[in-house]
């Protein structure tokens, strides 16, 4: 019997996957922190409506894409607006590819967003990016 990992080549997988892990993080630089930021997104981005987002985008001087996420009470409980904004980062995180390079987008949730399971949010924001972008 052979032992593969004394080949070496599970150490060269799992470096590999490192470094893939490491593109699909969602680091500091990639989040809107600051209330200044967020209120010149509001005033002077675009902003668009699907059935359950109000989505404002802005180019940003950094040009990095960045994420935004603002829930209200209305949307649900704390657990409900957390499971969305899991969820939002998610997207995110896994389609940078589909959001223009240099974009502050902010995700303002509406009242029935709590009810959409991961597949549904994900398909809405995928139609999205794949028409206004």
């Amino acid at each position: 019997m052979v032992d593969s990992s004394s080949s070496g080549e599970g150490q060269k997988d799992a470096s590999a996957c490192r470094s893939e892990a490491r593109t699909f993080r969602l680091t500091r630089e990639d989040r809107i922190r600051r209330p200044s930021e967020y209120r010149r997104i509001i005033k002077e981005g675009v902003r668009y409506r699907t059935p359950h987002f109000f989505i404002r985008m802005l180019e940003n001087p950094q040009g990095l894409q960045r994420l935004g996420i603002a829930v209200g009470r209305k949307v649900g409980k704390a657990c409900a607006r957390n499971r969305i904004k899991r969820r939002l980062r998610e997207y995110f995180r896994l389609n940078r590819d589909k959001i223009p390079p240099g974009t502050d987008v902010v995700f303002n949730p509406l009242v029935g967003a709590s009810v959409l399971d991961t597949k549904q949010l994900f398909e809405e924001l995928d139609r999205f990016f794949g028409t206004n972008c």
